[in-house]
């Protein structure tokens, strides 16, 4: 069942035609959110309004047009693929092609629509469900995380989208559960249809569990997709979150993902940022428990008009903990991008680590990238640090490469390419690191003929 229709605008008239389809929907709709809080994230919305474009931006955050796009909720079912074994080679190694990434179940989603199998699938220890499914059938689970974590009051994006949820997925890992394979949340726009998609996302990783999840966006129809994660890692949990962002077209996305990591606990975010005409992502980790860690590799390229707005954001609220984070960047023809990363060691904390390197490249003259890393520091006994460069190609490198027998374009290539290794080597599978050096590849492609140009 998908629902009607409607027409969207983020005013108080649409809300409460989206509450009556959400209503008549029942349990068929993606919707998650109470009525009431959907009111009061509005008037967040509404009241948080102030926000201004950074310098040079074609996008203006605070009166962004809402033109043609069409909100919906609802499920299909649809057929379950029967699960295939990865073939083996003689030799008893895995042969599998470079981006085969394997999956241990997951959700999936056509626009706001929900992709609902027939049959579960998957490692059959871990829960993955429609959020709305997950919110009647493990209310006090979800309960505990969803809206704990993102406070919608705080950021305008994060408001908005609360308001008008109308999908999602949750994953619960069980204590000491360690699944195989990557479990796959899957967002792709449907057909001819330029959507309002509202996901949220909660992720709860049990004691001593291991998990690695893929959150993909993927299509070309010029969507609006303004979600959150919201993620607990219980103590002594591991949790790799990867975002796989390759929208095409003029979609716009604006992402507010954060973690809360227990004693012991860790959270690694991976994200690559490599569609969409406008993204605006934020990741943050909250470190409330002796010895939880963060871990944050991050890369982005807005070639064309494209604009990327990237922000992190880790908080060391209790003694021993650590982090890391590395950011690479590039921008080539008019594209824009801006990170700003944040790193606060608060008092009355001993024995913190905090490191924070970013680097970006200019690949044209009309290119625009910058780079703003903070530390708040309110302790003594702690280490942190942070560096950032933002330049052109290194002479010297491609000199190195010309002088192998490399022409001058190839070269060119193979150095942007190496640029972002930092970044990609933190990605937790070989599979997963392939394929994001793909997609950077596809993104040269379209550079031209000269990166100078």
């Amino acid at each position: 069942m998908v629902s009607e229709r409607l027409d969207f605008a983020p005013d108080a008239a649409t809300l409460a035609e989206a509450l009556d389809v959400l209503d008549d929907a029942g349990s068929a709709s993606g919707g998650a959110v109470a009525p009431e809080a959907r009111r009061d994230a509005l008037a967040a919305y509404s009241a948080l309004g102030r926000e201004r474009a950074p310098r040079g931006w074609r996008h203006d955050y605070a009166a962004l047009g809402f033109d043609d796009l069409a909100w919906t909720t609802g499920r299909m079912r649809v057929p379950a693929l029967p699960a295939v074994a990865p073939k083996r080679a003689a030799d008893g190694d895995r042969d599998l092609p470079a981006l085969a990434v394997e999956n241990a179940g997951g959700v999936v989603h056509a626009g706001a629509v929900y992709l609902q199998p027939q049959r579960p699938l998957g490692d059959p220890r871990v829960t993955t469900l429609a959020l709305a499914d997950a919110r009647r059938a493990r209310r006090d689970a979800v309960a505990a995380i969803h809206g704990r974590i993102v406070d919608p009051r705080a950021d305008r994006f994060a408001a908005l989208s609360t308001a008008f949820q109308n999908c999602g997925a949750y994953v619960e890992v069980p204590d000491g559960v360690a699944p195989d394979a990557p479990l796959q949340l899957l967002w792709m726009s449907r057909p001819g249809e330029a959507a309002a998609v509202f996901p949220h996302t909660v992720v709860r990783v049990g004691a001593g569990a291991r998990a690695t999840i893929v959150e993909r966006h993927i299509g070309g129809v010029e969507a609006f997709v303004a979600g959150i994660v919201e993620i607990e890692v219980a103590p002594g949990g591991r949790l790799d979150y990867v975002v796989m962002q390759q929208a095409e077209g003029g979609s716009r996305l604006c992402f507010t993902r954060a973690a809360r990591c227990a004693r012991d606990a860790s959270i690694g975010w991976h994200v690559a940022e490599l569609g969409g005409a406008l993204v605006r992502s934020i990741v943050r980790a909250d470190l409330a428990h002796a010895g939880a860690r963060a871990e944050i590799d991050a890369l982005f390229f807005a070639r064309g008009f494209e604009h990327v707005d990237l922000t992190t954001a880790l908080d060391h609220a209790a003694s021993k903990t650590s982090s890391r984070t590395v950011v690479r960047c590039a921008a080539s023809e008019r594209g824009r991008g801006r990170f700003t990363g944040g790193i606060a060691i608060r008092a009355d904390t001993r024995g913190c680590d905090a490191t924070m390197r970013d680097d970006a490249l200019v690949l044209s003259r009309d290119a625009y990238v910058e780079a703003t890393p903070a530390l708040e520091i309110r302790a003594n006994d702690v280490t942190a640090g942070h560096a950032a460069t933002v330049g052109a190609l290194d002479e010297e490198e491609l000199f190195y490469v010309q002088s192998r027998g490399i022409a001058r374009d190839r070269a060119e290539r193979m150095v942007a390419l190496a640029f972002f290794e930092p970044a990609i080597r933190g990605f937790p599978s070989e599979a997963l690191r392939d394929e994001t050096r793909t997609a950077l590849d596809e993104h040269l492609d379209r550079v031209g003929e000269t990166f100078a140009s």
